[in-house]
């Protein structure tokens, strides 16, 4: 125990960037709970402190995959992972430098927030990818190098591992929202980075570059994603190519009926297609028409002033 406490310390005493790493954290962490309403941090907030929703991130605010780790707003999360870092990071950055620990960090984010974003529509929050891909690496180096050498290593895997299905479980019945993919896919990263330098040097090599490569390529082209398609929708719906957005929306809502995006728009593009309708046939002097569309636009949007008043001058 002793040994264990004098290898602790001296990971502390060498790896700063690991404590600057948990102060930021914390210093987010402290400044959302003055941003909470009960226990709900709104998507504006989440966004203003580097954790953009999936809509905001295929719309180019790429940097939110990166920058979302150092959020969380929950007490029990964050303390699990500024304990996980400290334990985990001050271990692996004196063993491969502040630079490496940079880097490894940076890539752990990119990679693991992209793929929990291309496959749950949410690139998540917080520092749990990046543990675990820390993790990863320093599990499959103890075959590979002295100075990685865990006793536990076996416990720590099987914990590690059950972890990733117990939340899985947890999210499906028990209104968890962890990102498991994120883990996995951290996990593995942290597993193939370790072997980089090994006589597997080449495969992993090249299982690196597919891994960036879907990384990049998953935030420009994710056609399975509602999230995805509602951001195209809206970047025509903004450059007013309606038929294109229609397309868009349309999409999002064959993947999950229950997308607020695509309906919500597709609601507006209704709405604005009767209107000019309506605004036609009633200058015309063809009340019934009017009066026909002014009635299916309350149908849509039971409070829309503009109908509302129009009926009423209706002769």
């Amino acid at each position: 125990m002793k040994e264990i406490l004098t290898t602790i310390l001296k990971n502390f005493k060498q790896s700063r960037f690991t404590f600057v790493l948990l102060f930021y954290c914390l210093c987010v962490f402290v400044a959302l709970q003055f941003f909470k309403n009960g226990e709900l941090v709104t998507n504006e907030t989440l966004t203003y402190f580097g954790a953009p929703v999936a809509i905001d991130i295929y719309s180019f605010q790429f940097w939110g995959i990166i920058t979302n780790s150092f959020v969380h707003y929950e007490l029990g999360h964050f303390l699990l992972n500024a304990v996980s870092l400290l334990i985990l990071g001050t271990y692996l950055e004196r063993r491969i430098g502040t630079k490496n620990f940079f880097l490894f960090g940076l890539i752990a984010s990119t990679i693991s927030s992209a793929f929990q974003l291309a496959f749950s529509n949410d690139a998540g929050i917080g520092l749990s990818g990046v543990n675990y891909a820390i993790f990863g690496f320093i599990f499959a180096k103890t075959f590979l190098d002295a100075r990685f050498k865990i006793v536990t290593k076996n416990i720590a895997l099987i914990v590690m591992t059950l972890f990733i299905p117990f939340c899985e479980y947890m999210n499906r019945y028990g209104n968890w929202n962890v990102a498991t993919i994120a883990l996995f896919s951290g996990f593995l990263l942290g597993v193939m980075i370790a072997f980089y330098d090994s006589v597997y040097s080449k495969m992993v090599k090249i299982g690196l570059v597919v891994l960036l490569v879907l990384s990049v390529v998953s935030l420009l082209y994710t056609p399975w994603s509602p999230e995805w398609n509602c951001a195209k929708g809206i970047s025509f719906h903004d450059k007013d190519e309606i038929e294109k957005a229609k397309i868009y929306y349309q999409k999002a809502i064959y993947f999950d009926e229950t997308s607020l995006c695509g309906n919500d728009n597709l609601k507006i593009i209704k709405v604005d297609e009767l209107s000019a309708k309506a605004f036609t046939a009633h200058n015309r002097g063809d009340y019934l028409k009017a009066r026909f569309f002014y009635e299916e636009i309350l149908k849509i949007d039971a409070e829309n002033s503009w109908a509302i008043n129009n009926l009423k001058r209706l002769p």
